[in-house]
């Protein structure tokens, strides 16, 4: 892309930006003030999910979030997942906004119909829906993925106990550290290689591009993740404390883990591909 070209894109798209980075922005900020009243937007809907897929009743307990007695575990406010409504926003919006501007040349070609009878749609226009079907899926994204670690959470402790492996090193705070991150961060990377694929189809273009890497494939979540989850609480100081040195360690071995097994498969999947 030449400075012209450059030029012309951030021109047609700052403004945009700087309203989903305000939006989200407002997000956080009002997250890190929400108590568990305010948040049953989005706690009510884990909980039934999570009751959904393990059978374990959950009620909701004021001024804590949703409980189950018997087996003491609290679905609380640092457990809603909106952190991850914000970061898979954050990705599919500043990812892909761009992408909808293509629409009269994705819709032509996926329904071969003629340029001339699809309506013209401002790209302000196009990029604000993105930005709300973004938020909005992220929500939707956020309630499966959250509820699949909260099951995780409330059945890999007893099973690694019994077998002897939690304990000494692994203590049950860095086991939810684990669990959390390998978690949402697979869901990152599966979501991101759906929503391009999507986008895919919709202009037309291949159904995978060789030329890809898979550095390239990985790049958005990656960065949207770890800026986040690690880089806005460093710029906090939050390297201050020492414990949050051993839980940015502690993600980053998680997630590296999970990048080695998502590139592994993407190679044997491109080496199925070309055997085929």
């Amino acid at each position: 892309m030449d400075n012209r070209k450059s030029t012309k894109f951030l021109r047609q798209n700052l403004i945009l930006y700087m309203a989903g980075f305000l939006i989200l922005l407002g997000m956080k900020y009002l997250y890190s003030k929400a108590d568990a009243e305010s948040l049953r937007w989005i706690l009510g809907p884990t909980a039934r999910w999570v009751e959904a897929l393990s059978g374990i009743p959950f009620v909701y307990a004021p001024g804590m979030g949703y409980a189950n007695h018997e087996l003491r575990f609290l679905i609380a406010p640092s457990c809603s997942g909106v952190q991850f409504i914000i970061i898979t926003a954050a990705m599919l919006f500043f990812s892909f906004s761009h992408c909808v501007g293509c629409r009269r040349v994705g819709c032509r070609r996926a329904a071969n119909i003629p340029e001339r009878l699809l309506p013209e749609i401002p790209r302000a226009a196009l990029g604000l829906g993105w930005l709300a079907a973004s938020l909005f899926l992220s929500y939707l994204f956020t309630i499966l993925v959250n509820g699949l670690r909260i099951v995780a959470a409330i059945y890999l402790p007893p099973i690694f106990e019994r077998t002897g492996v939690l304990g000494g090193w692994l203590t049950p705070e860095r086991l939810h550290t684990m669990i959390g991150a390998v978690v949402y961060f697979a869901a990152l990377l599966t979501i991101y290689r759906l929503a391009g694929l999507l986008f895919d189809r919709f202009q037309g273009a291949e159904k995978d591009r060789p030329s890809a890497s898979i550095l390239r494939r990985c790049l958005s979540p990656v960065f949207w993740y770890f800026f986040i989850v690690l880089g806005i609480p460093f710029l906090n100081r939050a390297w201050r404390s020492g414990r949050f040195t051993e839980f940015a360690l502690l993600v980053s071995l998680c997630c590296g883990s999970v990048l080695v097994l998502y590139g592994l498969a993407i190679l044997f999947h491109r080496l199925l591909r070309h055997k085929g």
